[in-house]
């Protein structure tokens, strides 16, 4: 989490007390959050990839962001989001977006499911040639 001193400098919350408590407090109503979802998956006695266990938490965290910044936005009396939010501001986070996803061509897209393929194929024999049986 990022703060920032009434001068403008960002403050870590390796240094910022207050930070660490905001961190902490954040960290409960995710786990909140989650909890149902958890719970129904230890239930249903169901595996989850560990890839979607972070998306489900990325995506609960989103969801308490921007809940807060709507209640806040709500208590400090904004109805209009160009009050906080400029196209600039649009602009510059879609830059830093784009830049962020790696574009692949078609061919090398190809080459790696063809690798997949193959590993997989391989994993299948080696199961096989271990459990004769089956």
């Amino acid at each position: 989490m990022k703060l920032v001193d009434p001068n403008g400098n960002e403050v870590t919350s390796k240094e910022n007390a207050d930070a660490k408590e905001l961190e902490k407090q954040m960290s409960n109503k995710i786990e909140s959050l989650l909890e149902p979802v958890m719970n129904k998956i230890k239930l249903s006695g169901a595996q989850v990839p560990q890839q979607q266990l972070m998306q489900l938490s990325s995506a609960a965290q989103q969801m308490l962001h921007n809940r807060m910044i709507y209640n806040l936005l709500q208590k400090v009396g904004i109805e209009d989001l160009d009050e906080v939010l400029s196209e600039d501001d649009v602009e510059e986070l879609s830059t830093s977006l784009k830049n962020q996803v790696k574009m692949v061509d078609g061919d090398e897209a190809q080459n790696a499911q063809q690798q997949m393929k193959q590993k997989m194929q391989e994993m299948q024999q080696q199961q096989q040639q271990n459990n004769p049986d089956n």
